[in-house]
């Protein structure tokens, strides 16, 4: 098994990992509505998504470069 290929799967998994906590961290701490009604968030919110959607992302990758792996050894 190559490990460079491995680095992509922790990769994705950090990134994903981090995209939770970011999302956990902003309904937790960071989201209020003040007196007048306005409603001010953090950048956890904006990180979250972009963590989870790169990790996601890489994780598709992953997935493929692993299928392709496959089929190219049959």
């Amino acid at each position: 098994m190559n490990f460079s290929v491995n680095k992509l799967f922790v990769l994705s998994l950090i990134f994903l990992g981090v995209g939770i906590v970011f999302i956990i961290a902003e309904n937790s701490f960071y989201q209020y509505v003040d007196d007048k009604g306005f409603l001010h968030e953090s950048l956890f919110m904006p990180l979250g998504m972009i963590s989870i959607f790169v990790g996601t992302l890489v994780l598709f990758f992953y997935l493929i470069h692993k299928i392709w792996h496959l089929l190219s050894k049959s």
